[in-house]
């Protein structure tokens, strides 16, 4: 359905869009914004647009399977391998992802889920520069590292922050549900601590689990997040105009700023 829709409306929209000035500019990782020609950004989504509408076409290619025991044959027409429109293979990565994380990056321990919701006009501005959506994001997940470090020293004991250990991974989802940019971040962190037993430098690590985080303990992750923002910010050249601080419209709203969820064990 999504398919014949795309491919019924696509050349009426593109249309459209050259009427209002052409489609939105958007800067890859890296490339200052003035210095990439607004017609190279237009050709980077037209071109996902047109290979998602190619995918799984025998017509753009495919593979001849044949069976050498019972002769039986079939043609596999090849994906686009796109991962920025095509819910196809976008699924499959998606899928190839978690199964790499199961298996061989998150440990068997119980896991909290923290969500990094953003203002309005925060989301905007991360939504056409990728560096400073992964420096706000890379300050977020810090401060999520600072609080289970000190919630450690202060729960377990140990001499020194620098003696807990901590982990997690961080995913970027750019849309709300109906696809209307709406940048966040999900975070899956270790819901506690490595450290050593007895807090002997030289003894093995063992993983402690913390307490759930107090809304005290939430209210600072986002406090200290928000001041780092804010230094990332001008440090960038840019600024929040106060009337984007919290006007973000109710459809458009997620969890609560700093958010946390456990799951697993």
């Amino acid at each position: 359905m999504l398919h014949q829709t795309v491919a019924e409306h696509w050349p009426a929209f593109l249309e459209r869009a050259e009427e209002h000035g052409g489609l939105p500019r958007f800067t890859p990782s890296g490339v200052p914004r003035r210095g990439l020609p607004r017609v190279v950004t237009q050709r980077v989504v037209v071109k996902e647009f047109e290979e998602y509408l190619g995918c799984g076409q025998l017509e753009r290619g495919c593979l001849h399977l044949v069976c050498r025991d019972c002769g039986y044959s079939d043609l596999v027409a090849f994906s686009c391998k796109k991962r920025g429109f095509c819910p196809s293979c976008v699924g499959r990565r998606m899928a190839d992802m978690a199964v790499h994380l199961e298996e061989r990056v998150l440990p068997r321990v119980r896991i909290r889920h923290w969500i990094c919701s953003l203002p309005w006009g925060l989301r905007a501005l991360l939504g056409y520069d990728r560096k400073l959506c992964a420096e706000v994001v890379s300050a977020f997940m810090a401060e999520v590292d600072r609080s289970l470090r000190w919630r450690a020293k202060r729960e377990l004991g140990i001499a020194s922050v620098t003696r807990a250990y901590t982990g997690g991974v961080v995913a970027v989802q750019r849309t709300d549900s109906a696809l209307r940019l709406n940048v966040h971040g999900h975070a899956l962190v270790l819901d506690g601590v490595y450290v050593h037993q007895n807090d002997n430098p030289c003894a093995p690590l063992e993983f402690r689990e913390l307490d759930t985080p107090t809304h005290a303990d939430i209210a600072d992750v986002a406090s200290r997040t928000a001041a780092r923002i804010e230094k990332i910010l001008r440090a960038h050249g840019r600024s929040l105009d106060p009337e984007f601080g919290d006007d973000t419209p109710p459809e458009l709203a997620l969890d609560d700023p700093g958010e946390s969820h456990p799951f697993g064990s």
